[in-house]
């Protein structure tokens, strides 16, 4: 039965629920590309079924992140299919964040700016445009970028109460926004008062989530601060690393232009830039001060909300130029121009879009075979061992364990890094140097149980104890 004419009227009026609609959709299709999930949305989906079952437990690998964790539970109801429904969740989310991308330039220069914006964030974050690896592998920092530039959006429509809710979520996903979700509480409570129960309970939740659900499953509130402690170096080194990832987390032509568009928006006394200007320098700074003192890592996808506000400038500035007056040819010109221009820098960038799907494929393909070793060894309850399941970490450097932890379905550290020596099954990435090594051991060090195009199975150390 067809829907009434004023509910067809009442979607028309949402466009961003229709395009969060379109998304999802896009995102499902998209699951015909190959690629798996990468390592940390695996331990996530890994978390979330074992909160159906009791408490999750952090076998110390990587940092506790809530708003994965809230989700990842409800999705492993659905059982096999939970990690595939996170990909459909978080790629939808990082495809909405290009939509609101080139809603929020186009807010402001039309939509010459809004594709300009989305054209030059597809190369971020890095030299090596992982942006759409990060998308592939359902990896949260697309969803942060989404969070950050829909709470922009709905504050731009005059809803800072679900600015202010949409900001508490991208703080548990990153740190890094908690000042600003302080600083916009602040703001929200002062222009209204009345809000200020709304903005009490976004402030405590997020510490709660963060530090009392790390408490839980490490032991300790500030486990997951310890384990993204990963630089080495001196104070210099890690900052010099941290600016020089500053550096490239966009094209040199975008910071050009996004210099200008900053420029200009302060020239035409128009707030919003200015302001989303300083959000990413106070990101930036974070990023840089966290990685300097204090050890943590400066990688470029830390840097993709900053990334998104550079390029949004960035299209801005170019929809400004193109729309000024003189006649439509010149405009036309004056865009064209201003594009071509960027053209020498982004062509290195754009030759690595492809590489970044080959290397999700890639993995994919590993995670395939792994799915086939598992069947032929028998699965958890039929496998052979004799004491713990190990796991090869060797070249290529892509980590399998939470993968074959969910495929067996036992918890993470029941899968262990193959160099503890001890006994118990290894599973050895094909042709790598352990491979190797396995097979000229003798039958009472090594015996090779298993193989296929990617991986090769051996009992390590079981003597006659091998089941």
């Amino acid at each position: 039965m067809s829907a009434p004419p004023n509910a067809w009227k009442a979607v028309r009026g949402r466009p961003l629920c229709v395009a969060l609609v379109a998304c999802f959709a896009a995102a499902w299709a998209s699951l015909a590309v190959p690629a798996f999930l990468g390592y940390d949305p695996w331990v996530w989906v890994l978390w979330g079924r074992e909160a159906t079952r009791g408490l999750p437990v952090s076998d110390g690998t990587i940092a506790w992140k809530p708003l994965p964790v809230l989700v990842t539970p409800v999705l492993a109801l659905f059982g096999d299919a939970a990690p595939q429904l996170w990909l459909v969740l978080a790629r939808a989310v990082g495809l909405f964040g290009l939509v609101l991308l080139f809603r929020l330039a186009a807010r402001y220069a039309g939509p010459l700016a809004g594709a300009v914006a989305v054209g030059a964030f597809l190369l971020t974050p890095d030299a090596e445009s992982r942006w759409l690896r990060h998308l592939l592998q359902g990896n949260i920092e697309p969803v942060t970028v989404a969070l950050a530039l829909w709470a922009a959006d709905r504050h731009l429509a005059g809803r800072p109460g679900q600015a202010l809710v949409l900001l508490g979520a991208a703080g548990l996903t990153r740190p890094e926004v908690w000042p600003l979700l302080l600083l916009y509480a602040g703001w929200t409570v002062v222009r209204e008062p009345r809000r200020w129960w709304q903005a009490a309970i976004v402030l405590a939740a997020v510490p709660v989530l963060w530090f009392g659900g790390d408490r839980l499953v490490s032991g300790d509130a500030l486990g997951g601060a310890g384990v993204a402690q990963v630089l080495d170096g001196s104070t210099v080194s890690r900052l010099v690393l941290a600016l020089d990832n500053v550096a490239v987390a966009v094209i040199l032509p975008v910071w050009v232009a996004a210099a200008a568009g900053l420029v200009w928006a302060a020239h035409r006394r128009l707030p919003g830039p200015p302001v989303l200007a300083a959000a990413a320098f106070v990101w930036t700074a974070e990023v840089v001060v966290m990685a300097g003192w204090l050890g943590y890592a400066a990688l470029g996808r830390f840097l993709a909300p900053v990334s998104a506000v550079l390029c949004l400038l960035a299209g801005v500035a170019v929809g400004w130029a193109a729309a000024l007056p003189r006649p439509v040819v010149a405009r036309v010109a004056v865009a064209l121009v201003l594009v071509a221009a960027a053209v020498p820098a982004a062509l290195p960038r754009v030759g690595w879009l492809p590489a970044q799907v080959a290397a999700a494929g890639h993995r994919a393909a590993y995670e395939a075979d792994l799915d086939r070793m598992v069947a032929v060894l028998g699965g958890r309850d039929r496998m052979p061992a004799c004491g713990g399941l190990a796991l090869d970490l060797a070249r290529p450097a892509v980590e399998f364990r939470p993968a074959l932890a969910w495929k067996l379905d036992v918890p993470l550290a029941r899968v262990r890094h193959s160099l503890d020596n001890g006994p118990g099954l290894t599973l050895a990435q094909a042709g790598t140097t352990l491979d190797r090594r396995l097979a000229t051991l003798p039958p009472a060090e090594a015996t090779l149980v298993a193989r296929n195009d990617r991986w090769a199975a051996y009992a390590q150390q079981c003597g006659t104890s091998l089941r």
